[in-house]
């Protein structure tokens, strides 16, 4: 049997698995990282990249496997970076993804780039990206004149395994990585002031970057020679894990916030900026919106009623749908669709002595989510024009049966519930393709199993699409004298 393996390292956990080429999940191994997070100052979050190569030897390790594997394919956080030498020596601390000490320098680049606001259509400017940390950087940083190139956490552990400077237009997304080509929005780094030959070159998601050398052997129990395939983020590799492979398909990630990845065929810029893209797998590429109507007020209304999930879930199911008449909004750090309202945030609107009762609250606030989700999607099929036919949802909060089935009355789609949405898999599916050359549709077909089926109901359909219209005129109305 064939191994192969994909290592995901993520902010609190290293995780890697080893699957076969049957498709079965044949070892794991993690290794917590969270500890290793610093924030030395306020708005700076770093990690020693030293210390996580530590780490991730020692998740190799960990793996009785290792010996066997084929191919490697590693996934890490986005925008994430570290600085390096001419020797391969890390310059500072790893600058991690929600690292905010560049917000000067994110307006300069604004004001300075001509090219870099005309990207804003697919990649809004913000602290967080490679650009505007570089420009930090050579304002703060004695050793910016040493600096080699610029890694990204994933293209930093592959270039302790084959010595080559590598990374994929997904994984560099937040560096200005082009959408149609292997390059990137030089314009943007000349009016910065920034080199773009600090980068490592961009070779296509799935091509071999290199081979695990005798050295990188030794230290991690390796075989020498292994194939390294080039990879994506971490949030992509679990979109290849739910199995949206194909324009049309979605996969939705429920946890603290709500992340909608559509799959489709080509960039469509979004006047109103509600969602990016990222490139994809086989040529396409993922619409990505974000929204904060997750778990977050799921949690907090659990804690100020003093009734667990699962009781209020259990009191959510006698409640017809509509709520009576009450309808929550759960993002409640700022509205993001139907548009961008950061001035309007999580509302009530019709309690009464008849709404306010914990199962009545509870199920308006699953209505809710479920509502700023159908508004999302239907924001990235108006502007690219691709027909949503396939709904896939993982996270924490897709094991609530009631709120996967409210999700597909509200949206009207068929719901698939993901049994094992994992990262690593997601990047172990990669690297059997990249080594294979098999279609990666029938490879995600022998991996990727479904847990739960959800399909809409008719009736309730017509509900909800009155709802949702009700609800995106409060959110306007509400926008207005807030």
């Amino acid at each position: 049997m064939k191994c192969f393996l994909g290592l995901d390292i993520g902010t609190k956990n290293i995780k890697a698995v080893i699957i076969g080429d049957s498709g079965a999940v044949l070892e794991r191994a993690t290794v917590p990282v969270y500890d290793l997070i610093k924030r030395p100052r306020e708005g700076f979050v770093e990690r020693d990249p030293l210390m996580l190569w530590d780490r991730v030897k020692a998740t190799f390790k960990k793996l009785k496997l290792k010996d066997k594997i084929e191919g490697i394919c590693v996934d890490a956080t986005s925008g994430t970076i570290v600085p390096i030498d001419e020797n391969g020596a890390p310059l500072c601390p790893l600058i991690m993804y929600n690292d905010s000490r560049a917000v000067e320098e994110a307006e300069e680049l604004r004001a300075l780039s001509h090219e870099a606001r005309e990207f804003e259509k697919y990649l809004p400017i913000a602290p967080q990206l490679v650009l505007p940390k570089l420009m930090w950087l050579k304002k703060n940083a004695a050793f910016f004149s040493r600096i080699h190139k610029v890694l990204h956490e994933s293209d930093y552990i592959v270039y302790k395994l084959t010595g080559v400077f590598a990374s994929s237009t997904n994984t560099a997304g937040k560096s200005h990585a082009l959408l149609d080509k292997l390059a990137y929005l030089e314009g943007a780094y000349r009016d910065a002031g920034i080199s773009p030959d600090l980068m490592p070159e961009l070779k296509p998601i799935g091509a071999i970057v290199g081979h695990v050398t005798d050295e990188a052997s030794r230290e991690t129990g390796l075989p020498a020679g292994v194939p390294v395939i080039n990879g994506v983020t971490d949030a992509s590799a679990g979109d290849v894990t739910s199995g949206a492979l194909r324009s049309g398909q979605a996969s939705v990630t429920i946890g603290t916030a709500l992340t909608v990845h559509v799959v489709v065929d080509k960039p469509i810029p979004d006047d109103l900026r509600r969602f990016y893209y990222k490139t994809y797998v086989n040529n396409l590429f993922l619409a990505g919106g974000f929204t904060n109507a997750g778990t977050t007020a799921l949690d907090t209304m659990s804690n100020l009623l003093g009734k667990s999930l699962d009781e209020l879930t259990s009191l959510a199911r006698k409640i017809p749908p509509g709520c009576g008449g009450l309808m929550a909004c759960t993002e409640w750090y700022g509205v993001r669709v139907p548009r961008t309202y950061p001035n309007v945030k999580g509302f009530f609107v019709g309690l009464s002595e008849e709404t306010a009762n914990p199962g009545v609250i509870f199920r308006s606030l699953l209505e809710g989510s479920a509502m700023a989700l159908k508004l999302m999607l239907e924001a990235v099929e108006d502007v690219t024009e691709v027909n949503i036919y396939d709904l896939r949802i993982s996270g924490g909060a897709s094991r609530n049966d009631l709120f996967m089935k409210i999700i597909a009355d509200v949206t009207g789609k068929e719901v698939r519930v993901v049994e094992e949405p994992d990262s690593a898999i997601g990047s172990a599916i990669l690297a059997m393709w990249g080594c294979t050359g098999e279609d990666l549709n029938d490879i995600v077909s022998s991996v990727v199993k479904i847990k739960n089926v959800f399909k809409p109901s008719s009736e309730h359909i017509v509900l909800y699409s009155k709802m949702t219209e009700k609800y995106k005129k409060i959110i306007e109305l509400l926008s207005k004298i807030l």
